[in-house]
């Protein structure tokens, strides 16, 4: 009988592995595709059929890569400066707003958090004209300054929800406890509350890179110089051409240069990522 169980669970292990490997070798197989043809050449990429594996090795699309707009490293540049504005406005207010709205009550503070919430069903798309008026009225029109402050303020909603949940997820006897050994304020945080709310705020950092590295249209719409173009959207202006239409070796290029930062940065925080996911999931 015990043969046979052992048996069983060895047959259910099998079959387990072998649907998981055949799902993620569904999931790895457009990536393959993207990386395979970031190397091939223009000749080979345009063939008809499709080659499924390159039959050379080329990097001219990387080469033409690095001269599309002002220059790669520019537009890069833009990138991570828009990025590390809307991860420190973000990261700061939310965890700031979290913190309050878990431990300190007010008049109010369920209905305000409520509203905050509301925010989320607001789709940012039909606002870019007034939020374009706002920038130009306070002097910050085709700014990546500008830029950035949206974002943050559209990263708010989630941002606090996370972070108010991580800070109800600590016990409050911790901060009581730090309070009779003589910490208060920023040391109360900086030495009792941050090691314990570190996966929340790293789950609030990641979802603000990736949302402000990855966005398009309001970083198309209000910033209005070239050389103050992300790389997402100086991709755009560079692919397509009225000549030779969708120019698909470079977009191959450029799209494995834009997804290899968001990749690398998950798989080295993905333990806090998941756990600041869970503790947001289980609160209400």
């Amino acid at each position: 009988m015990k043969k046979s169980n052992s048996t069983q669970r060895k047959q259910i292990g099998i079959v387990w592995v072998t649907v998981c490997s055949v799902i993620s070798l569904l999931f790895a197989f457009p990536f393959y595709i993207l990386l395979s043809a970031s190397f091939k050449t223009v000749q080979e990429l345009n063939q008809v059929p499709p080659t499924y594996f390159p039959k050379g090795f080329s990097i001219e699309s990387f080469q033409r890569l690095g001269k599309i707009g002002n220059g790669i490293w520019i537009h890069v540049t833009n990138s991570i400066i828009l990025a590390s504005i809307t991860v420190v406005g973000t990261v700061v207010i939310s965890t700031l707003a979290g913190w309050g709205f878990a431990r300190y009550p007010f008049r109010g503070r369920g209905i305000l958090f409520l509203l905050l919430l509301a925010a989320i069903m607001i789709p940012f798309q039909p606002l870019l004209i007034p939020l374009f008026l706002v920038l130009k009225t306070i002097g910050l029109s085709s700014s990546l300054l500008g830029v950035g402050l949206i974002y943050v303020a559209f990263q708010m909603p989630f941002a606090v929800f996370v972070m108010r949940n991580a800070f109800l997820d600590v016990p409050t006897a911790l901060e009581d406890a730090g309070r009779v050994d003589g910490a208060s304020g920023l040391k109360l945080f900086t030495s009792v509350l941050f090691p314990l709310v570190r996966p929340g705020i790293i789950t609030v950092g990641m979802f603000a890179f990736f949302s402000s590295w990855n966005e398009y249209l309001a970083a198309m719409v209000l910033l209005q110089r070239q050389d103050s173009y992300p790389l997402p959207v100086v991709l755009q202006t560079a692919i397509v051409t009225a000549s030779t239409g969708v120019d698909w070796s470079l977009l191959q290029a450029g799209v494995l240069a834009t997804m290899l930062p968001c990749l690398m940065l998950f798989f080295v925080l993905q333990r806090f990522y998941i756990s600041g996911i869970v503790a947001g999931a289980v609160k209400d």
